[in-house]
């Protein structure tokens, strides 16, 4: 028997390459990464800078239509809605098959407050054959935009680079990682240092935000205790894991964060916002604690909390470390591809 021939599209090489990792005991797969750049130098002419993203768009479809010919794939998985799965999906419908596009949090949570974003989306959603949501949360977003036959399929998670030996830990470590944008809510972890008075905070990620927050630490006094990483190797960032106590992120929006599970693995206790998809991967009081976004002190109590509790912090580690497993990719990409089959005649 043929094994299914899978198309895998979308944004983010790291997330694609667990995703095919996953497929590929069950599927023959073919992986594309494309990121689409901003374009700044057009940013003044509006119209202009229109035209040429519809071009790109255009131009696009026809490189996946050509892949999917070429491939003869059976079916077409599109990571991240906007645009790539408008470009996904108009490519599955030339060349006669079907098109299922995941969606991972930002794509339906940010894009549809533009007038634009939301008719791009729901004009994907009609024209898509399934929809894979990483969390509950998403799924109902995605229902409202019109999308049909969805499915709760958490992210995969890929240990494969995962160290053989451990770093020596060090309890008062408190680390974080993510995109340094405003969504992301590092400057209330931050301000909840200067309620932490043992410990430090090692923050991985770049993004636009960088400056104020490096600005933000300056003014608090925390130059001593709050560290700025930047972005490192996947392989170093096991190590930073490893090597902390307690892992947070303080953000005001999330589908289901990967840096979350990642830190599971490791077997870090969680402190979290209650967004999103976060209460659907973590149970309050047992691996971690859920506190409200945007609250500085309730993210210094929690962490405060696991660090008087060694009890605790042993028992989430264990629960976590067991939890983890259930997200691994051979996993995740079993349940996929079981999704994926649905949509392919026999």
């Amino acid at each position: 028997m043929n094994k299914l021939r899978v198309l895998v599209f979308g944004n983010a090489p790291f997330d694609l390459r667990a995703i095919t990792k996953g497929l590929m005991p069950f599927a023959n797969v073919k992986e594309i990464a494309w990121q689409c750049k901003p374009l700044r130098i057009l940013s003044r002419y509006i119209y202009l800078k229109v035209f040429y993203r519809v071009i790109e768009i255009f131009y696009r479809c026809l490189i996946i239509f050509k892949e999917i010919c070429m491939f003869h794939a059976d079916v077409i998985l599109v990571q991240y809605i906007f645009c790539y799965g408008l470009i996904g999906a108009i490519a599955a419908k030339l060349s006669r098959r079907p098109c299922v596009v995941q969606v991972i949090g930002s794509d339906l949570k940010i894009v549809p407050l533009s007038r634009l974003g939301r008719i791009i989306i729901c004009l994907t959603f009609k024209i898509t054959s399934g929809v894979i949501c990483v969390s509950k949360d998403l799924q109902n977003i995605a229902k409202k935009l019109g999308a049909r036959d969805t499915i709760v399929i958490p992210s995969p998670l890929d240990l494969s680079d995962f160290p053989e030996k451990s770093s020596r830990k060090k309890n008062n470590q408190i680390i974080t990682v993510m995109k340094l944008s405003s969504i992301k809510g590092a400057s209330y972890l931050i301000k909840a240092m200067t309620y932490i008075k043992e410990g430090n905070l090692i923050i991985i990620g770049d993004g636009p935000e960088r400056k104020k927050l490096e600005s933000l630490t300056f003014n608090l006094g925390l130059r001593d205790r709050v560290f700025f990483l930047g972005w490192i190797r996947h392989s170093r960032l096991w190590k930073h894991l490893q090597q902390s106590g307690i892992f947070v992120l303080p953000s005001l929006s999330e589908g289901c964060p990967r840096a979350i599970l990642e830190a599971m693995a490791c077997g870090l206790p969680i402190v979290a916002t209650k967004v999103g998809g976060i209460p659907e991967i973590m149970t309050d009081g047992v691996n971690g604690f859920l506190v409200p976004p945007m609250n500085e002190r309730a993210i210094a109590e929690a962490v405060k909390r696991i660090l008087n509790d060694v009890d605790f912090q042993r028992n989430a580690s264990k629960e976590n470390k067991k939890l983890a497993k259930k997200f691994e990719f051979p996993v995740i990409g079993c349940q996929i591809y079981k999704y994926l089959k649905n949509f392919v005649k026999a």
